[in-house]
């Protein structure tokens, strides 16, 4: 019966990512943008399954941003929710601070010069790393957020997931645009 459950419940998120993914940004875009990218970092979470070591020892799971937070407190609703079975709790870090008790982590724009840097000090960790910085998912990130035609869409580096140990549901990867090894493949 949980089986059947966790399955309607992940349905049911998918869809949810699937409307806010179709949503198109209007007049406030800024505003919007970002509060349909704070949606689809929650969703991620729930579509994607660490190690069972990443999450044992911890009483909740850490969304981290790191630099400036182009959010405006859209990420603060999320806190509370449950992923993985413990609430979620949003963390926002300031360049140079460690986000390796983090499993979700969003690597802001302001950032940018530091991006190779900072992949590298995550690289082979179990942290979900997430940015809209262009060329993202070539330096080593797993997920970019982008606009196409005024919609969020994702890339996916799954050969960077898999890397550090993430598995993410085939429901994610048939939305998201592939990168694996220098190759590009749209969905």
């Amino acid at each position: 019966m949980t089986g059947c459950i966790r399955r309607v419940t992940h349905g049911l998120l998918l869809s949810l990512l699937l409307l806010h993914g179709s949503a198109s940004l209007g007049d406030e875009q800024a505003d919007n943008e970002y509060r349909i990218k704070a949606a689809f970092l929650y969703n991620f979470s729930s579509f994607t399954s660490w190690p069972e070591m990443a999450l044992q020892d911890n009483a909740q799971f850490r969304l981290c941003v790191l630099g400036h937070d182009p959010f405006e407190g859209a990420l603060d609703s999320l806190s509370g929710k449950k992923v993985n079975g413990v609430p979620l709790k949003v963390s926002r870090l300031a360049a140079g601070e460690s986000m390796q008790s983090c499993q979700l982590a969003f690597i802001s724009e302001s950032e940018t010069g530091r991006i190779e840097e900072t992949l590298g000090w995550l690289t082979g960790k179990p942290v979900l790393t997430v940015s809209d910085i262009d060329d993202f998912t070539l330096h080593g990130g797993i997920i970019r957020l982008k606009l196409v035609d005024n919609k969020v869409r994702f890339d996916i580096n799954v050969d960077a997931a898999e890397q550090a140990g993430l598995k993410i549901s085939s429901k994610l990867l048939s939305l998201a645009t592939i990168i694996r090894e220098e190759k590009v493949t749209a969905r």
